[in-house]
């Protein structure tokens, strides 16, 4: 609940960094997923480096997309409590421009991920053929650029408003972010639905599942929702934004992370359940390939890591408002979304009545690595250019007394 915005304004907290520890870890991690990635395709090994490519970029673009979809609804929804938070917010669809063009790199390695990407398979199977008006490259490169390029507008459009407000103040700027959320998820709710078609569902073209649009909008939310959880949790175990962001915030947002995990294990369950039930060769084949024996325990360590020990830590009240808890928790989901984007992509590569063989995912989680520190370079730069809270937003009081 928020109460009567009674708290005064406590003094400017100045600018947010990286630490310099924290740069130099991610740019460790950027040199060494790119040296991995170049290794692996020197190696051969097109479709291992492919994949791990694909894992990485897709993973990092969920952050920056759930954070222009944050937005958008805490406009719509007037979400005051959030004010203090729109900095980092803002900071993650940074990402969008260099996230974006690293991800239309998948394109170059089209053949060695899809097969409805090789004319000669195309022509031998007619389920491919029957999908080429919408499975081919041109499409894809059409398709997905222009998504892009959409997003990065609106998230550039939501930047600048709320830079406007920091010259100007007043309610101006927030009446039209919300007036352009509600445009924004209107289109999003279309072009992210066939974004992810394109990007992780035909990697079994033969596979399709009505439930895939939501499955996948869920891991974003959960996975951005996460970030933001332990950026938060370790700004409020420092004391850097006293005053501005408290046990108060993190509560709502370990309730936010709580409702997306138990969200995430119903639509899960929902679309096994779905396919379980109907018994259709053409749907069963999905998970059919994901609990061979090779990549059982990998689907049991999604579902470990995505719902039941967070589920567990984050039941009780005083483990959301606690960053000792909150934070690796939040951590805990992060490594659970690389680990069902392993799921998704790796048994699809065999292309064939076999999955491709499972096995510990150590080049695809060092090319993630790579692709989180380049993102949290961005990120800390983008960061770096701007107050740490939005001083002149009319909701910026109501947010210091919010009371959860």
């Amino acid at each position: 609940m928020s109460h009567a915005a009674t708290t005064p304004l406590p003094p400017p907290p100045g600018r947010l960094s990286l630490p310099l520890p924290v740069r130099a870890v991610a740019l460790l991690a950027a040199i060494a997923g790119a040296a991995t990635f170049a290794w692996t395709l020197s190696r051969g090994e097109a479709a291992l480096a492919w994949s791990a490519y694909l894992i990485g970029a897709f993973f990092t673009l969920g952050l920056a997309i759930f954070a222009i979809s944050w937005l958008a609804i805490l406009a719509l929804s007037r979400g005051t409590w959030a004010v203090t938070l729109r900095r980092p917010t803002e900071a993650m669809t940074t990402w969008l421009l260099p996230g974006g063009l690293l991800t239309l790199g998948i394109g170059f390695g089209l053949r060695a991920l899809f097969h409805w990407a090789d004319p000669e398979a195309v022509a031998a199977d007619p389920l491919l053929t029957h999908k080429s008006p919408f499975l081919n490259p041109t499409l894809f490169w059409i398709v997905v650029a222009g998504s892009l390029v959409v997003w990065i507008a609106f998230g550039a459009a939501f930047v600048r408003l709320s830079r406007r407000q920091d010259r100007e103040g007043g309610i101006t700027a927030s009446l039209r972010t919300r007036t352009l959320g509600a445009i924004f998820l209107v289109i999003f709710a279309l072009s992210f639905s066939v974004v992810s078609f394109y990007l992780l569902l035909s990697l079994d073209a033969h596979w399709f599942s009505t439930m895939w649009a939501a499955l996948v909008f869920t891991d974003v939310a959960q996975t951005g929702t996460a970030f933001l959880a332990v950026v938060a949790g370790l700004l409020v175990a420092r004391g850097r934004l006293a005053g501005f962001l408290n046990e108060n915030h993190l509560h709502a947002l370990g309730k936010m992370l709580f409702a997306w995990t138990g969200f995430w294990a119903y639509i899960y369950f929902c679309q096994y359940l779905l396919i379980w039930y109907a018994n259709i060769p053409e749907e069963t084949v999905y998970f059919l390939r994901r609990t061979t024996e090779s990549w059982l325990p990998h689907l049991l360590v999604v579902t470990l890591l995505k719902f039941v020990i967070p589920f567990l830590l984050l039941l009780p009240r005083a483990a959301k408002r606690n960053p000792r808890i909150l934070v690796p928790t939040a951590m805990l989901l992060l490594l659970g979304q690389f680990m069902e984007l392993y799921v998704m992509v790796g048994p699809a590569l065999g292309h064939g009545a076999e999955p491709a063989p499972g096995h510990l995912p150590g080049v695809e989680l060092l090319v993630t690595l790579g692709f989180l520190g380049l993102f949290t370079l961005v990120w800390g730069w983008s960061l770096a250019r701007h107050e740490a809270v939005p001083l002149k937003e009319p909701a910026l009081a109501a947010c210091l007394d919010y009371h959860s």
